[in-house]
């Protein structure tokens, strides 16, 4: 009853604001909103992460979202401790670059259901989601040129690619998605393939009924092995492909290492260094460090060569606060 309130209020919020899609350098974390069946533990959590970018003497761009999940198991007896679940998933996402040039926002409600099958853990999961999303970009009357492939899948390049026109108007529109995985989950290992669809319904995005969003298709994918009791290794990526369209807009992988540090024989805490790379883009190190239910993360930007060499340069951090329930 407590997780059900607790879920109304924070959808009571969702609901009266106006919220696009994350752009997150924390991709595993942000993984549901990408693919709403991809929850692969019992465990609720709710995360806050901001994303700044920076292109100095251009324009910069700033994202926050919030993330609340929460796990329902169906009360039923089984020879073994695997259950099926249900995960209701709410999100909120919000973007704003500088001078008043984009505001964009987009609020999510998702709901997946995971069934065992077998007796080690092991799961398929479906799930759909829904967003209601708004974006303005641009001044009436007025249009921006950007150097090409500008702010690659950031939230400045979603914005005009919903608004080409950059016609400086506000416009709300829906978005249906759906997803299905397999995982596996233990002390020893976890592993995760997911597939997901997005923009099924093929929405208008601007006030001219001219654009429309084409079906995406994605892959999600991860792996987290013991190496010994006290460490860890992990990687991960997220890929995808626009309908009619022979260009990637989300390719990214990345690997971690995670040490236990035990404090004492009651408290020990956890500590993570990874490397991820957004292909085009960035190497992206970042830091984790997880002790009891709190976990904080930072994302760093290093910019690979086809941004080095286009004339402008780009900055981009991000930071990420978790929360288990």
């Amino acid at each position: 009853m407590r997780r059900f309130l607790s879920f109304m209020a924070f959808f009571g919020i969702v609901v009266f604001t106006k919220a696009q899609d994350p752009h997150a350098l924390g991709i595993e974390q942000m993984k549901l909103w990408y693919n709403p069946a991809l929850k692969t533990d019992t465990l609720p959590v709710t995360h806050v992460m901001l994303h700044n970018v920076n292109y100095p003497g251009i324009l910069s761009t700033k994202s926050k979202s919030i993330t609340l999940e929460l796990v329902f198991e169906r009360n039923i007896e089984t020879v073994s401790n695997t259950f099926p679940f249900f995960t209701l998933t709410a999100g909120l996402n919000v973007d704003n670059a500088s001078d008043n040039l984009m505001k964009a926002s987009s609020a999510m409600l998702a709901l997946s259901y995971a069934l065992p099958l077998d007796y080690n853990n092991t799961y398929m999961a479906i799930g759909f989601q829904g967003n209601y999303s708004f974006n303005r970009v641009g001044y009436t009357g007025s249009y921006y040129s950007f150097p090409a492939d500008f702010d690659r899948s950031g939230a400045m390049s979603w914005a005009i690619k919903r608004d080409p026109l950059q016609s400086g108007y506000n416009f709300g529109y829906f978005t249906f998605n759906a997803g299905a995985s397999v995982f596996h989950t233990t002390e020893e290992q976890q592993w995760f393939v997911g597939f997901s669809t997005r923009y099924i319904n093929h929405p208008y995005t601007e006030w001219d009924h001219i654009t429309t969003l084409p079906t995406t298709f994605g892959v999600q994918a991860g792996y987290t092995g013991a190496i010994n009791e006290s460490t860890q290794i992990s990687g991960y990526g997220n890929f995808s492909l626009v309908s009619g369209s022979s260009s990637s807009p989300e390719q990214y992988i990345g690997i971690r290492g995670i040490r236990k540090i035990n404090v004492n024989d009651s408290s020990a805490f956890h500590l993570s260094a990874g490397l991820g790379v957004s292909f085009h883009q960035a190497v992206q190190p970042n830091l984790q460090l997880q002790w009891g239910r709190h976990l904080f993360a930072g994302y760093f930007d290093f910019n690979l060569p086809p941004i080095a060499s286009s004339g402008y340069h780009r900055r981009s951090y991000a930071l990420l606060y978790r929360y288990d329930l």
